[in-house]
């Protein structure tokens, strides 16, 4: 953990991996979470996906999926990406970030209305994050619900959201 923490990840990774393979007081999958945020914090999300697939199936986390999904998807595999937000939203259907990140990914497959269910599940449960209000405009845009798309820009700015200019250019864009 002190090479983890001071950043020294090849020495970690090697104590890590070290671990697996002892006895230590840290459960198996949060051994494999740490190495899974590793590869992850080096940008090798194809080694961070392996060992975050192994935690997961050792005890299902509903962060662990959110998280998945979203290097799944970096990596071009929007199928496990999907199937991941999927089990995330299982495991909790009561929590926004897996539908606003579900729904954030089939807007980009212009599978707009069910990228409005999707972010509107996400706003139900999380009003205040500007991200996902500039999404559900640029899916509302896409559905022919002009006015909902304005309102939803209107929040988003309200919310003070980032790039709100490059979320409208997207509409344009198509």
């Amino acid at each position: 953990m002190k090479a983890y923490q001071s950043q020294n990840f090849d020495e970690a990774l090697e104590l890590f991996n070290t671990a697996l393979t002892e006895e230590t007081n840290y459960h198996q999958e949060s051994i494999y979470n740490f190495i899974s945020a590793i590869y992850s914090g080096q940008g090798d999300l194809e080694n961070s996906v392996v060992y975050a697939e192994k935690a997961l199936a050792l005890r299902p986390d509903y962060r662990g999926y959110v998280t998945l999904g979203r290097n799944y998807h970096l990596i071009g595999n929007d199928e496990k990406a999907e199937e991941n937000y999927k089990k995330a939203i299982e495991l909790n259907p009561k929590k926004g970030e897996a539908y606003a990140s579900f729904g954030a990914l089939l807007l980009g497959q212009k599978k707009y209305a069910d990228a409005v269910t999707a972010l509107e599940t996400a706003t139900d449960f999380e009003p205040k994050i500007a991200v996902i209000h500039a999404n559900l405009a640029i899916a509302y845009h896409f559905v022919g619900e002009t006015e909902k798309s304005e309102a939803e820009f209107k929040k988003a700015e309200e919310l003070k959201c980032e790039n709100l200019d490059e979320f409208r250019e997207r509409i344009n864009e198509e």
